[in-house]
This record gives structure tokens, C-alpha cells and sequence, in this order.
């Protein structure tokens, strides 16, 4: 299970003059706790429907459990990080072939340890992958997999995830003995701004940090937030009445996880921790686990309405929907990411027969593209 880990900081920053605080705004109220009774096999409707196989002529096209960096143009850009890999693959979306790749690990100069984030730059066509262990921000070219420069950042390394875009802002999370800072900053490395989130804390099941897209997001509480340039910006308030998670509560579950032996599933159980968000054109697919089950719900961020709804046992996939495409063909797609009111995802191995072979030796994935019936 991914955490937020904010107990594992490499560096503590002071606050900053001009550092501005949480924005204030009117966010959709979703009643998670309720809304968990609703039917589990509700698919999204889907226009614009098609399916590509990936192309496997070398093995380095081939991965596993990668996640959808980006998309700029016909380029997906995909993200495989583990403890035998790191690396950025890129395919051609329109017919699937194989782009090359990004794959830079090392400890000598231009190399990395592993991406813990990384972000597109579609103006420069270039990744940027800020090291975690050194100030240093190591930007290649998506067409020759080549080193173009290297940037000194101004802030300290840290062990917590980038997340965001050039698009919006690249956001960096350090907590202080006053709550949490978050630095912001463009494709560059130029500081933009920052924020203030004074008396925060955060954890491992309580906490949710992490991309949505062309924005990063945080919730606080119950409230989920964009990060935008100098502001949070409230998105919404997911209560979970009786199913939440404080503070308080993340220390005690982490001690009892670590010191009884006890299954983390089991632990977990009676919670319902929200593990992944996807956001695009008012539209919201959220991923919550509980009961030892994950379920992915995609929202109308202007109603608040259910529109459809993927409940799996798999809790190593991010995130999965349904979707009924053309000819009332039905299609399960993980590992989703939305950005232009487009979405894309890698197809479940589960529905492979019906469009390619299972991933193999000989085979890739196929990935889905669609954009969402409103």
C-alpha cells in the first residue's frame, strides 16, 4: 500500500514571508459512507471509444504496473518505478508503437536513483525528474532519451512525492513544527509561490497527496483541495461518517500495523480511506478502500451526482471503471488518467479476450481512450 509517509522527511523547513494560507470556497458535499451502498456495477457511458495495442518489438517496451504519467499530443508517457526498475516508456496513442524510453538510473552526474515524481513538459517536448536525495532537477529529451540540463532547485530534498504539473505548478510538501509548507514552482525551477497550511498534520490513512491530472491534490480533514499557484482550492468535502480516519487515529493504527503482527487489511477495515483521485472537465473519479475492497466512484463535481461505479478485490490497482463504449461494448480499464476532458487507461487483463491477447512473453497491454458521455 502506497502512504503518504510525512514521517520520512530528509529536511524541515521554517516558514516564509509572503507565503499565502488556504483559500476559502464552496465545495461539493459527497457522502462517502452513504453513497458505499449504491450498486457496484454501474459503467461510465463513453464516446470517442478506442482501444490500441501496444506495441512489444523490443523488451523494452514491455512493463509492469506502470502508471500514466501524461499525455501531450499522440505521446502517452508512462511512469514503472519499483525497486528493479525506474523509468519513463512512451507510446504512440493513435496506434501503439513503441517511442522508447527514459531510463537514467544511477548515482553519477545526469542519473537518478528513482522517480519518486516526474513531470511532461509538452512546450519543450523534455521529463523532469527532481532527485529526492539532492537539490539537483534532471531534465531529458523525450525524443532521444538524452540528458538536455541539469537544475540546482532551492529548496532541500525530500522524501515526499512532487506532484502537479508545468501547467499548473510543480508542488513540494514540507512539514514544519508549524504545520505544512508547500513550495511551488514552474517547468524551470523558478520559485511561483508557495503555501501555508499552519497546525497541519499529516499520515499514512489519513492524508491523501497526490496527482489528479494537470493538478495536484491534498485533502485536509475531509475537505479535498487543488493545489493552484498560492492557494488550496476547495474541490469537495467527502465526509465518511463513522468511517474516517484522524490524526490521532493514523498514529495509533500505524503503532498497532508495526508493533502487533496484526494484518494491515484487517486493521484497515472498518476505515474508508480515499487511496486515489482523478479530476477533469467536472468530473471525478475517486478510489476509496474499505472492507478490504476498493471501489472507484466517478462524480459530477457540479451535482455531486453518482454516474458510475467499479467495486474490485485488487488493492494493487490504483483505480478501475467500466466504461460501455460503441455497440454497447463494455470494457474494464485501470490505472486511469484525465486531462482535455479525455481519458485514458491500460485495459484490465480481465477483459483482454475481448480485444487482444493477456500481456505475455510476445503480447503488450492495449490502452483505452474515451471521453466521457455527459
Amino acid at each position: 500500500m502506497r502512504y503518504f509517509l510525512f514521517f520520512m522527511i530528509t529536511a524541515v523547513l521554517t516558514s516564509c514571508a509572503g507565503r499565502r494560507s488556504v483559500s476559502d470556497g464552496q465545495p461539493i458535499n459527497i457522502n462517502l459512507a452513504e453513497n458505499r451502498d449504491e450498486p457496484t456495477s454501474l459503467p461510465a457511458k463513453a464516446t470517442g471509444f478506442t482501444i490500441t495495442q501496444l506495441s512489444g518489438d523490443t523488451t523494452d517496451a514491455f512493463f509492469s504496473k506502470a502508471e500514466i504519467l501524461d499525455v501531450i499530443g499522440d505521446t502517452m508517457i508512462l511512469l514503472e518505478s519499483n525497486p528493479q526498475v525506474s523509468r519513463l516508456l512512451m507510446f504512440n496513442v493513435s496506434d501503439g508503437s513503441y517511442l522508447g524510453q527514459i531510463s537514467h538510473r544511477g548515482q553519477g552526474p545526469g542519473e537518478y536513483r528513482m522517480i519518486l515524481g516526474a513531470f511532461a513538459d509538452g512546450k519543450t517536448n523534455a521529463a523532469i525528474i527532481p532527485n529526492f536525495d539532492s537539490p539537483r532537477v534532471n531534465v531529458y529529451s523525450l525524443a532521444g532519451d538524452t540528458l538536455v540540463r541539469t537544475i540546482e532547485r532551492t529548496s532541500p530534498p525530500s522524501m515526499i512525492e512532487p506532484i502537479g504539473s508545468v501547467e499548473t505548478a510543480i508542488n513540494f510538501a514540507y512539514p514544519s513544527p508549524d504545520g505544512l509548507n508547500i513550495y511551488q514552482y514552474d517547468a524551470d525551477f523558478n520559485r511561483i509561490d508557495s503555501i501555508s497550511v499552519p497546525g497541519f498534520i499529516g499520515g499514512n490513512f489519513s492524508t491523501v497527496w497526490a496527482n489528479a491530472g494537470k493538478d495536484g491534490v491534498m485533502m485536509i480533514a475531509d475537505t479535498l483541495y487543488t493545489l493552484q499557484p498560492g492557494k488550496l482550492q476547495p474541490v469537495a468535502i467527502l465526509s465518511r461518517p463513522g468511517c474516517s480516519i484522524t490524526p490521532d487515529d493514523d498514529n495509533k493504527i500505524m503503532e498497532k500495523i508495526m508493533n502487533s503482527g496484526e494484518s494491515e487489511i484487517e486493521i484497515l477495515r472498518p476505515y474508508m480511506l480515499v487511496r486515489n483521485v482523478r479530476i477533469d472537465d467536472n468530473k471525478m473519479l475517486l478510489t476509496t478502500m474499505f472492507d478490504a475492497a476498493k471501489t472507484s466512484d466517478l462524480y459530477d463535481l457540479t451535482t455531486g451526482q453518482l454516474i458510475s461505479r467499479s467495486k474490485y478485490e485488487d488493492l494493487s490497482v490504483p483505480s478501475r471503471m467500466t466504461v460501455k463504449g460503441d455497440n454497447d461494448k463494455t470494457v474494464t480499464v485501470e490505472r486511469l488518467f484525465a486531462k482535455d476532458g479525455k481519458w485514458y487507461g491500460i485495459v484490465s487483463e480481465d477483459n483482454a479476450p475481448q480485444t487482444e491477447e493477456a500481456p505475455s512473453d510476445n503480447t503488450n497491454y492495449s490502452i483505452i481512450s474515451f471521453s466521457i458521455q455527459d
